[in-house]
């Protein structure tokens, strides 16, 4: 284990390598006319944005897609030139910062298309937007009269520009039975005609996520907007089973790119029959040497896991002892020998042979990676390895 980062108690480690290779195999898979959009949001999914933005860029990114206008204004401070695309929802009065920030944006309400405008003008310059069609996910998008509706009044609104229509799935990734998201796919390409046939210019149209990045070609359109394949996880067994089963010819070799440490602050011993943590859910049933590690709930290692999932430690498990408190986790370490004060745990990755990864403590929490990676706390350092 590279033990460098001495001066910290807990940290993540990005690999750059391991980001660019993601990103470098979901790109020679795209049609030739669609752009990638690394999808940035969420502090990189918990990977820290500063380094997963300059490593995907590095690696061929075209865009790159952040949450809200307080990610595009962080974003565009880190990156003056690139595209920058807000996925999210967009309030009028974020429109002087979306503007200020050359920021592409999401597009759903007539209010919207106000304020940007008239910030666009007040700057001298062009709000782009992307009108979100609603074709089954039923969270941001329009149905395809009122979509055209305010396509008519972007492009009504000097200072605005409509530069593209979106969708998004609602389940490709949940399923290996793709009939619900090959109907939405159907509608949301009758929307791009029906848009053109209503006189309406559409220079771009995208919708496709991870999963329909990986599976299926025809949804690459102008844009393809993946998230968790490009920080090295699959978007769900599912998808992953459809790709092995045939589904696609095209089966990436995904490397995870984030380990996360903490070094022991305190160990313990404990009697045989003597309780560890609140609410006395763990009882020893041996003399035990008891771990105490500076992470919690608030960190981002979640509750659920609570004498359920185990760290590593000189390539061995430790399991999880007691519950889960807002700052500290408890491991027993009876049976590894040599641990002091300062060993190093690993709550994700890789120690020696042994490997938890966050699908495992996804499946531990009811939940899924997402949640594992970006819940890691922002204030947790990010340390860029090879």
């Amino acid at each position: 284990m590279n033990d460098a980062h001495a001066a910290l108690a807990t940290w993540c480690e990005i690999s750059a390598s391991a980001l660019a290779h993601n990103l470098t195999m979901l790109r020679q898979h795209l049609s030739p006319q669609a752009r990638l959009g690394a999808v940035v949001k969420s502090n990189a999914y918990g990977h820290g944005v500063a380094i997963a933005a300059r490593a995907f860029l590095e690696a061929g990114a075209d865009w790159l897609i952040v949450n809200s206008a307080r990610e595009a204004v962080e974003l565009r401070s880190l990156e003056p030139h690139v595209p920058i695309y807000v996925c999210g929802p967009v309030l009028p009065f974020e429109a002087a910062q979306l503007v200020a920030a050359d920021a592409r944006t999401v597009c759903y309400d007539p209010r919207q298309v106000e304020a940007l405008g008239a910030a666009a003008r007040g700057a001298g310059t062009i709000a782009r937007l992307h009108l979100k069609v609603e074709t089954g996910n039923n969270r941001q998008g329009l149905g395809l009269d009122a979509a055209i509706a305010l396509g008519k009044t972007i492009a009504a609104t000097p200072g605005c520009e409509l530069e593209g229509i979106a969708t998004h799935y609602a389940d490709i990734e949940d399923t290996t039975e793709h009939r619900f998201a090959r109907a939405q796919l159907e509608a949301f390409e009758a929307a791009r005609a029906a848009f053109e046939s209503a006189g309406l210019d559409v220079p771009m149209a995208h919708s496709a996520n991870s999963a329909a990045t990986i599976l299926w070609p025809e949804t690459h359109g102008d844009l393809v907007r993946p998230g968790i394949a490009t920080y090295g996880h699959w978007p769900s067994t599912e998808t992953y089973a459809t790709a092995l089963s045939g589904g696609t010819s095209f089966v990436p070799e995904l490397r995870p790119a984030l380990s996360w440490r903490a070094r022991i602050a305190q160990i313990k011993d404990v009697p045989a029959d003597q309780y560890v943590g609140y609410g006395r859910t763990y009882r020893t049933t041996h003399d035990s040497r008891i771990a105490v590690l500076p992470v919690g709930y608030f960190e981002g290692y979640d509750r659920r896991l609570s004498n359920i999932a185990y760290v590593l430690i000189e390539g061995r498990r430790a399991p999880v002892r007691g519950r889960v408190c807002m700052n500290m986790i408890m491991v027993d370490v009876t049976h590894i020998a040599d641990v002091t004060v300062d060993s190093v745990a690993t709550l994700i990755g890789r120690d020696g042979d042994e490997n938890v990864s966050p699908e495992q403590l996804a499946g531990w929490m009811g939940s899924i990676n997402y949640e594992v990676l970006s819940r890691i706390h922002p204030s947790i350092p990010r340390v860029q390895v090879a």
